[in-house]
């Protein structure tokens, strides 16, 4: 059971979650990266209505959004919660205390953890607690009791089984306490009742932007490879299908000629394997998530098929390095992931004041190359490069 429940904790936290490999190569800036990571944040946000800091969207934010939520929820953008200056006054005299309870640790929670310990300082709220669970059942309801145990007014977490994960936050609920889930939330729970909102990225969006990505970059016409996720989960299922429907419909020349379910993510270099010995001829294979795609560029190196373009979703070191040299990594489709939190935090702040928040909330997708893979890192985890990345862009 708790095998089948990290395999779905890693379709969950999409791809850069997924990733097992640190954000970074170094365990602390120089006084120099530290300016420079201060000018690049400084460049990448703004304040809102209420002072508060917020990541800018790397690209327009359109007016039709695709994405849907788990029970139909109409999701809207991320920069449509703020708080005026007075709420802001407000919620730093009451002193409200706050808990980040995870199911996983990883480089794309802990970029949630930032944004949400940021916007949480300047509204004057105390996290009084953090934790992971590390995707073990007993763990999680141990890390809620323990957090309750410090009377938090806000909760900020993530179901990773969208069932059996509603009894373990009925204590929480019970107590009063303002839940706000990231991507997933228990099945049963209802927003304005069990919990405040759920924030999660333009599912929709990250579809359309890889199959773009993947359609350019074979010139609208070539045989691809398609490897999905073979298990009902709604957050990888609906931006797999939002790309092969896009994929389908903008690129009719790019025939998908191999579809290979992946139901073991460690298992994605045999799949890769498989579906070049199929199909020799194909030229591009996306991947559903960033370690699935390093699993697949590992089968392409040991085929000797770097000729092979691989598009997947999310940001990770490794395959970020790869895309920097100039390797077979052409294209990852990322998200603020910053922002994601400080998105999180303020609408944990709306069920404190008792103001409704929308049922679902969402921050952009885009795409990243190695042409802005700067920009890319920074909007994702507010943050400058790796020196390791840099250095193989060939900067200082």
């Amino acid at each position: 059971m708790k095998q089948s429940r990290l395999i779905l904790g890693a379709a969950i936290i999409a791809a850069v979650v997924m990733g097992a490999t640190g954000c970074t190569g170094e365990s602390s800036p120089s006084p120099e990266q530290s300016s420079a990571n201060a000018a690049a944040q400084a460049d990448a946000t703004y304040k809102d209505a209420g002072g508060l800091t917020r990541y800018k969207s790397p690209i327009p934010l359109s007016s039709n959004i695709a994405t849907r939520g788990p029970d139909g929820e109409v999701p809207v953008w991320y920069n449509t919660l703020s708080l005026t200056k007075a709420e802001v006054a407000k919620v730093r005299a009451a002193k409200y205390r706050a808990a980040i309870v995870w199911h996983l640790t990883s480089p794309f929670m802990s970029a949630l953890t930032t944004g949400a310990k940021k916007t949480f300082g300047e509204l004057g709220i105390d996290v009084v607690s953090e934790s992971s669970a590390e995707g073990d059942d007993a763990k999680l309801q141990n890390n809620i009791q323990t957090a309750l145990a410090l009377k938090p007014d806000i909760i900020l977490t993530i179901a990773l089984d969208p069932v059996a994960d509603a009894a373990a936050f009925k204590p929480a609920v019970d107590a009063g306490v303002k839940m706000v889930f990231v991507s997933v939330k228990p099945t049963a729970y209802k927003p304005g009742s069990e919990y405040t909102s759920l924030v999660t990225y333009d599912l929709a969006g990250l579809g359309q932007v890889t199959a773009d990505a993947l359609g350019q970059g074979v010139n609208k016409q070539a045989k691809v490879g398609v490897i999905y996720y073979d298990a009902n989960f709604y957050v990888t299922n609906q931006r797999e299908a939002i790309f092969a429907e896009t994929l389908s419909k903008k690129y009719p020349n790019v025939q998908v000629v191999d579809r290979a379910p992946m139901s073991d993510p460690s298992k994605v270099e045999d799949v890769a394997t498989a579906m070049i010995a199929r199909h020799p001829d194909i030229k591009a294979i996306f991947a559903p998530w960033d370690t699935a795609a390093e699993g697949v560029v590992a089968a392409l190196r040991q085929l000797g098929r770097e000729d092979v373009k691989v598009y997947t979703i999310d940001l990770g070191n490794t395959n970020v390095l790869e895309m920097a040299k100039g390797g077979i990594v052409k294209e990852m489709t990322s998200t603020l992931a910053v922002e994601f939190g400080s998105t999180a935090a303020i609408a944990g702040t709306y069920g404190v004041l008792g103001k409704q928040a929308p049922p679902m909330v969402i921050v952009p997708a885009f795409p990243v190359t190695k042409d802005n893979l700067g920009a890319g890192w920074e909007a994702t985890f507010g943050d400058a490069l790796p020196a390791d990345i840099k250095s193989a862009l060939g900067q200082q």
